[in-house]
């Protein structure tokens, strides 16, 4: 028994995605994280003891919390099959389908005993191509391209290298570096405010001539694009890493990766402070801001979206449709009500866009805008008029399970832009 079951979770983390490069939190077990992984676990020591009927139970009560958690979908799937209830198990494959997953049926052949040319479809039509996607740029040498922004009055576009360490300048005339940080160090977040660049660092080994008996502390810096000059920083604590960053209309937010935070520099100046404190988020990424500026949509890697309401202090996570998952996006942008987002989370990637209700309150439906075998590991990525503009080929995929590089020259990174109707 654990013997299978531990396949079947194989395949859920495989799905939802290697690494996120964040540690495992410290979460607070009366959030909403929190309640998830004790009834996920509660329902996992109930199947490996042979108690199918609590651990339909417990595993029921965590696909309340997250009911787009692909683990939870098969795990339910394969309880139903060993309770002799072939139309439940079905339903609840033809859920995980319908949220956009995909399934190798040569490695879980217990599932054939329920497949029909329904699910057959729904599976096929999940990994087909959707889309169009337009090549920008490409980046020879192993570049490891990550963050970016982008200047549409000097039609500049600012990259992150992480295996170099540089932030570059790309226009149609050629690139040119910006500047290039400390041993080790590379930016890891971008943005632009009032012709100043703005960038996240942090001290990782996928940078070249990194040294880990060094404490280098995680920073927000502000740099003259002109020159690379370093004109203002700012810091937290040397045991945070910082990624991802929002440069919001009033305020700029920031995602610590060590601890699950989302900080805020208030006005974009004094210190750094938490919005959202440690315990309540495992792997914090995308950050975005509604047009009045008065709610913040974030994206956690592991467990989905939340709403925080800047005015009335609370937070609530958004539950997905029924045919639609928010689990596993890099980075998020808006545009208009709608929020476009990167899900790398699932093979294969994928460009969604979240139909938004007025308040942000509800996701009304998530559409596909790109699902193409172009996409290898894309990271971050904005709107700019009518297009998405983002990182197609990171170039992460060069990396091993210890994050080592697989190859001295890997295929170039690839800047992608598709068109949103």
């Amino acid at each position: 028994m654990k013997r299978h079951l531990s396949r079947m979770l194989l395949a859920a983390c495989v799905a939802l995605g290697a690494a996120t490069g964040a540690a495992t939190q410290n979460v607070d077990p009366n959030s909403e994280l929190g309640q998830f992984r004790d009834r996920r676990a509660a329902g996992i020591r109930a199947l490996d003891d042979g108690d199918l009927t609590m651990a339909s139970q417990r595993l029921a009560q965590a696909a309340a919390i997250i009911p787009d958690s692909p683990s939870i979908l098969l795990l339910r799937t394969q309880v139903a099959l060993q309770q002799k209830r072939k139309a439940e198990a079905k339903t609840t494959m033809a859920e995980y389908l319908n949220r956009g997953y995909v399934l190798d049926l040569a490695r879980h052949t217990d599932f054939n005993a329920i497949w029909d040319s329904a699910l057959e479809d729904q599976l096929v039509s999940n990994q087909s191509a959707v889309g169009e996607m337009h090549v920008t740029s490409t980046l020879p040498g192993f570049t490891l391209t990550d963050a970016m922004t982008y200047a549409p009055n000097s039609e500049q576009m600012f990259l992150s290298h992480v295996r170099t360490g540089k932030v570059t300048a790309l226009t149609a005339a050629g690139s040119r570096d910006v500047v290039s940080f400390r041993p080790g160090v590379a930016a890891y977040g971008l943005g632009l405010r009032e012709n100043q660049l703005w960038a996240t660092t942090a001290a990782t080994r996928q940078t070249k001539t990194y040294d880990p008996k060094l404490s280098i502390s995680s920073k927000v810096v502000v740099i003259d694009p002109a020159n690379g000059q370093i004109l203002q920083s700012f810091t937290a604590g040397d045991d945070r890493r910082f990624g991802h960053l929002l440069m919001g209309r009033d305020d700029l937010y920031v995602a610590d990766t060590t601890h699950g935070e989302i900080l805020r520099l208030n006005r974009y100046q004094g210190a750094l402070e938490a919005l959202i404190p440690e315990g309540y988020l495992d792997a914090p990424m995308g950050i975005v801001e509604s047009e009045d500026a008065t709610i913040l949509i974030v994206a956690d890697f592991i467990s989905g979206l939340y709403r925080i309401d800047l005015t009335a202090g609370s937070m609530m996570r958004i539950l997905p449709p029924e045919t639609g998952s928010t689990l596993g996006f890099s980075s998020m942008s808006r545009h208009g009500k709608d929020i476009v987002a990167i899900q790398t989370g699932f093979e294969p990637n994928r460009i969604v866009r979240l139909r938004m209700s007025d308040d942000w309150s509800q996701i009304t439906a998530v559409d596909t805008v790109l699902r193409s075998k172009q996409l290898s590991q894309p990271t971050q990525g904005l709107v700019t008029g009518d297009h998405y503009i983002f990182v197609a080929r990171s170039q992460w995929d060069n990396l091993d399970g210890q994050g080592n590089p697989v190859a001295p020259e890997p295929e170039p990174a690839v800047i992608g832009a598709v068109k949103l109707q």
